[in-house]
């Protein structure tokens, strides 16, 4: 018991602790600050006042659209706005058969026409794509328990070879 309190005599006086401790959580309340979404988007604005998106708006949007497409699934959205500009970043897993170069392009310029037209937004950035996953489709037992039962010759194998080294 002695060695332990010896060793705490051993630490930094409490002020150094303390002010470490203080750094410690600015920088991680200051990270936060940095990586929040905001929760309104300047759509554009008039002589008489600006109009705002709601961030709930756009993901809407956003899950909407991807529904549409039979290849995305679980969609999420990043927005950071620059000055006037808000860009985008949407996440999706996708599901077998898809193809991300085709959705990439019909997700994009889709969401880009829904943005700007029945949203308003006037000042659209870069709408990134992220693939996140892929979800695979189910497997056929089907098909392994087929070919635990074909011959050689069904499955395509040449049996001359085989036949001729077990006689010979």
């Amino acid at each position: 018991m002695h060695g332990f309190f010896d060793s705490l005599q051993g630490l930094p006086g409490p002020k150094l602790l303390y002010w470490s401790l203080a750094a410690v959580a600015l920088l991680y309340f200051l990270m936060l600050f940095l990586r929040r979404q905001p929760k309104n988007v300047v759509a554009y604005c008039t002589e008489n006042g600006s109009v705002t998106v709601s961030r709930s708006a756009i993901i809407e949007l956003v899950q909407t659209s991807c529904e549409q497409i039979q290849d995305i699934s679980k969609p999420q959205v990043k927005i950071k706005s620059e000055g006037e500009t808000s860009h985008f970043e949407v996440s999706i897993k996708l599901k077998s058969g898809g193809s991300l170069r085709t959705i990439e392009q019909t997700l994009q310029s889709h969401l880009r026409q829904a943005l700007t037209e029945n949203l308003g937004i006037e000042n659209l950035g870069q709408i990134n794509i992220v693939a996140t996953g892929f979800k695979s489709s189910r497997i056929d037992s089907t098909i392994s328990s087929k070919a635990s039962y074909l011959s050689p010759i069904e499955m395509g194998e040449d049996t001359e070879d085989k036949e001729e080294g077990f006689f010979h």
